[in-house]
């Protein structure tokens, strides 16, 4: 059998490795993707200008921009679990 290539598909094979390895590099796994998302009740950390920094218990700081809050508020956050973005937050 004669296996041949087309540009196209060399092209999707490399752009497939590339992620797989920067997921690797980065320490996390594809399937932290598409995992279901934790909620959890936290504190607000610090407040500087109009960003606000929590902290949830997998003890990675998250960010919230343009944040309502103040430092000490007790707010509901929900994010994945090991990855360093926000889904979404609200006040208690």
């Amino acid at each position: 059998m004669n296996f041949e290539f087309s540009p196209k598909w060399l092209a999707l094979l490399f752009v497939i490795a590339g992620v797989v390895i920067v997921f690797m590099l980065m320490g996390g796994s594809l399937t932290q993707l598409f995992s279901s998302g934790v909620q959890e009740s936290v504190f607000v950390q610090l407040k500087e200008g109009n960003t606000c920094v929590v902290e949830a218990s997998d003890g990675i700081p998250r960010t919230i921009n343009n944040c309502p809050y103040q430092k000490g508020d007790n707010i509901t956050i929900n994010y994945k679990q090991g990855l360093p973005t926000l889904e979404g937050h609200k006040a208690q």
